[in-house]
């Protein structure tokens, strides 16, 4: 951590922002490797572990449980092949999720003003492989996580910094209730981690990012998870079941809710660029194709050539049919 860093932080003591002494036992050329924060309000003394600052303050057993799991699942990707070469070309993997990523990233560095010297803060940063692409483009980057171990947490930070040259700070801390400063973040990205809430906080957690953003500010949400009238996904997550991640699956109108109990007026619903209607990819017609299916493919062409059509194609994939994530833009009145 850098002594600058400190700036940003919001005691999860006594939620005192921006006063911290820094200590440090150990530092190289970046930051502090080794060290403390401590509050001057209240003197609550925070540990820095691997120029991590661990601020995650009496977590619930659900948060500890869920950290653990983490660490269990990053040894179950090491049996699987995975390993320090593999993340490090993240997001660009050759599989179905890994391609839903990457195209919605690129989608939102394509649709969103992005500018050197801004703030972002990365909340469930994982592998923070996000981080790295926005600390690329020259913005000033906290990734947030409850997890320290590599491959699955804050630690994976330094194989970035290694191979880039980037740097970005990390903070360990709770999505819900932040130790981050109001009013300090240009952006907050959110890549598929809010469903890692229940409905109460999933209220605070839209409530925190709400007050850490300046005004103007902007929640850049890609890639969550939903529930849909046609697609209740009640098994979803099972497959996890075994790592206790703390995963729940809402309807659109639940996260809207949400968002506009923190303040944000409305939410921006960016078309899914990982779907072949939005991507405009040509459908298959030959001769065998059956009537019906050639008078439903005719008249997706049209739909989707209409900037009306397109948008109430969305709306009845969001609200109804399902089979995609919610990519979306929420912003602060300024």
């Amino acid at each position: 951590m850098q002594e600058s860093a400190t700036s940003l932080l919001r005691c999860p003591r006594c939620r005192a922002e921006g006063g911290f002494d820094l200590s440090a036992r150990e530092r190289d050329a970046r930051e502090v490797r080794d060290g403390s924060l401590a509050c001057r309000s209240c003197r609550g003394e925070f540990p820095i572990v691997r120029g991590v600052a661990d601020l995650l303050h009496d977590p619930p057993e659900f948060v500890e449980r869920e950290a653990a799991g983490l660490e269990r699942f990053a040894e179950l990707m090491r049996s699987d092949g995975w390993d320090k070469e593999r993340i490090l070309r993240l997001p660009d993997e050759q599989s179905g999720y890994w391609f839903g990523q990457a195209v919605s990233m690129q989608q939102l560095l394509e649709t969103v003003d992005f500018r050197p010297g801004q703030r972002l803060l990365d909340i469930g940063s994982n592998t923070c492989w996000a981080s790295n692409i926005f600390a690329e483009r020259g913005l000033e980057v906290v990734a947030l996580d409850i997890a320290f171990t590599e491959m699955q947490g804050l630690f994976t930070s330094d194989w970035w910094f290694e191979r880039n040259g980037v740097y970005f700070e990390r903070l360990r801390s709770l999505m819900f209730d932040q130790a981050i400063a109001s009013n300090s973040m240009d952006y907050v990205l959110a890549c598929e981690v809010l469903h890692h809430n229940d409905l109460e906080t999933l209220d605070r957690t839209f409530a925190e990012i709400y007050r850490v953003l300046k005004p103007g500010g902007q929640l850049l949400n890609i890639n969550e998870q939903m529930r849909f009238p046609l697609e209740l996904k009640h098994d979803h997550a099972q497959e996890v079941a075994e790592f206790e991640g703390y995963e729940h699956v809402f309807f659109f109108h639940q996260y809207w809710r949400a968002a506009r109990r923190a303040g944000f007026p409305g939410i921006r619903v960016l078309e899914p660029p990982y779907d072949p209607f939005f991507r405009n990819d040509p459908y298959q017609l030959d001769a065998g194709t059956p009537v019906a299916d050639s008078v439903k493919i005719a008249a997706l062409q049209l739909v989707r050539k209409a900037k009306l059509g397109r948008k109430l194609y969305l709306a009845y994939r969001t609200l109804v049919r399902g089979r995609l994530s919610l990519n979306a833009i929420y912003t602060k009145p300024a």
